[in-house]
């Protein structure tokens, strides 16, 4: 089971480096797309800039169709008639163009595609000549495509090894939190598991107990049995822990009577809200109210609301289970001070209680529980809430929704 173990946390590991490499391949395509496209644009721009003035200083400085440069050919028409350089291309010299410019002057300038080459054709009047230069872009487009091929493969390899890289060292970064993850479950194991046996010695003296007061004093043997109940309840939660900490699959769900449970969890806390000065009162609807969980969690849950409210009211606690739509909703509404508005965002992250420990109790207070049933409700597809009191009283209100059991088992999650 324990190579299982380790076999399943070596899986997310590596699949969360996999995730951190992908991403980080992902990162690295969209930024070399962008300098690659921004470098593509600018070679562009200046090789056409160039290309244009090449030909504008050819058009403008030539005198003989024998200086044309490389990828140039050159046609001068004078009062001598017209001369042609030995590289003309097929097709040339344009004749409209020409023509066009010894009749009214005006320098002309336009690509020409023949042959499946790409020509660019400028034709200006040079005192009493016209000349008509002819550039080949082909070697342009080729050089284009060389570079463009080039950006495409360095995009390509900066992707393998940026992914390969990323997942190596996200391999490295996850490990420190594997490690810390471990460490906290062997934390609560080992603790949930050396707390098992005093309670279990205690459980035992206190079932000797009752059944000693059942024979000697019936009050005595209900609060006894109480105690015995309460025992009970705390092995069921250090099981729960060490479930958690093995890392095992999930305890199997049942239908849970939430009516049932919250009445259950009012009686147990009743000695809390006696010593606190506080009237708890539990108002059950009518019938039952079944959803699907593990009952610890839940119990667990509701004990931690009404303890939060005991610890804030002033004489009056209310628990209410209802059922609105395809949920079943749990409030307890206490007569205390209210929560600040500034409070409520972070009323349910663990370790932001601002309380100390009260004169009554001396507990110490450290945001724990309300963050505890946070985790129950979303484990539980379910959410928690906290407010002002629905009939505008002073006081506080907490709420814990979990879907109801649909028909056939099952309740339908909800993606919040």
């Amino acid at each position: 089971m324990r190579s299982g173990r380790r076999g399943g946390e070596a899986a997310d590991l590596h699949r969360a480096s996999v995730r951190l490499g992908l991403q980080t391949g992902l990162l690295v395509v969209g930024v070399l797309l962008v300098v690659g496209s921004v470098l593509f644009l600018v070679y562009e721009r200046a090789a056409g800039a160039a290309a244009d003035q090449v030909l504008r200083a050819t058009v403008g400085r030539i005198d003989t169709p024998a200086e044309a440069p490389p990828g140039i050919g050159i046609v001068i028409v004078s009062k001598r008639g017209q001369q042609v350089s030995a590289n003309l291309p097929r097709g040339f010299p344009d004749e409209r163009a020409i023509a066009a410019v010894r009749r009214d002057g005006r320098t002309r300038q336009h690509d020409v595609d023949t042959e499946g080459r790409a020509y660019a054709v400028r034709t200006a009047r040079v005192g009493n000549r016209i000349v008509q230069a002819v550039q080949d872009r082909q070697e342009r487009e080729e050089e284009r495509e060389r570079i463009l091929t080039a950006l495409l493969i360095a995009t390509g390899v900066g992707v393998l090894l940026a992914g390969l890289v990323a997942t190596w060292l996200g391999r490295r970064a996850v490990q420190p939190l594997a490690r810390t993850i471990a460490m906290q479950r062997r934390f609560v194991g080992d603790a949930s598991h050396e707390l098992r046996t005093p309670l279990t010695l205690l459980s035992t003296r206190v079932q000797m107990l009752a059944r000693r007061a059942r024979r000697e004093d019936a009050a005595l043997s209900a609060d006894v049995e109480g105690v015995v109940a309460d025992t009970k309840a705390m092995t069921d939660i250090l099981d729960e822990l060490l479930v958690a900490a093995d890392n095992r699959p999930e305890a199997d769900r049942v239908p849970v009577d939430l009516t049932a449970l919250v009445r259950e969890c009012a009686a147990a806390a009743g000695a809390h809200a006696e010593h606190s000065g506080v009237d708890l009162g539990y108002r059950p609807p009518a019938g039952a109210v079944v959803v699907t969980g593990v009952p610890t969690s839940l119990r667990r849950a509701v004990m931690s609301l009404l303890d939060n409210a005991l610890d804030h009211a002033d004489r009056h606690v209310e628990v209410t289970v209802a059922r609105h739509g395809h949920d079943a909703v749990v409030t307890v509404d206490d007569d205390g001070p209210g929560i600040p508005a500034d409070q409520v965002p972070r009323m349910f992250e663990r370790f932001t209680s601002s309380r100390v420990g009260s004169e009554t109790s001396g507990r110490r207070h450290y945001g724990l529980g309300l963050a505890l049933v946070a985790d129950v409700a979303a484990a539980h597809a379910g959410s928690v809430g906290a407010g002002a009191r629905a009939d505008g009283a002073p006081g506080a209100r907490l709420s814990l929704v979990l879907p109801l059991r649909r028909r056939g088992g099952h309740h339908t999650p909800r993606h919040r």
